[in-house]
């Protein structure tokens, strides 16, 4: 594959988000929610597609007490560094209000129609807000 893709995560200990963005149009879309086996999951995605770097959202309460999440997602990141491959970057991105946004933009999708998923499931919009947040951020034309 030509194209190299990002992929954001929005790790959760009962289900995780995710989303991919293409190097080129550096537009996120949510791509699917994990409930299980996270690693082997995400490694099945990672030879599907050319991906380049891993941006993980990870709630960073600046001046605050380190939360459990924060341990767990630390967790998750060490435990997906060992099993892929190094060449591809893992990227911690602060997640602050990205669930908020994805709940309403979930709950808007619903209204119009366009999705007929559970009301808890938007981890995949919100792994795609995080991602895109970060594009926005960090890659320049």
């Amino acid at each position: 594959m030509a194209d190299k893709f990002y992929l954001g995560i929005d790790y959760g200990i009962k289900k995780t988000g995710i989303a991919i963005a293409q190097k080129v149009t550096k537009e996120s879309r949510p791509l699917k929610i994990i409930y299980k086996d996270y690693i082997d999951e995400i490694g099945k995605i990672l030879e599907e597609w050319d991906i380049d770097k891993i941006v993980v959202g990870f709630p960073d309460h600046v001046g605050k007490k380190a939360s459990k999440i924060q341990g767990e997602i630390n967790n998750f990141v060490n435990t997906l560094k060992k099993n892929i491959n190094p060449s591809i970057e893992v990227i911690l991105f602060d997640e602050q209000l990205s669930s908020e946004l994805a709940k309403n933009d979930f709950a808007e999708m619903r209204n119009l129609g366009f999705t007929r998923k559970k009301n808890s499931d938007y981890d995949d919009i919100s792994a795609s807000i995080i991602l895109q947040s970060w594009i926005n951020e960090n890659i320049m034309d």
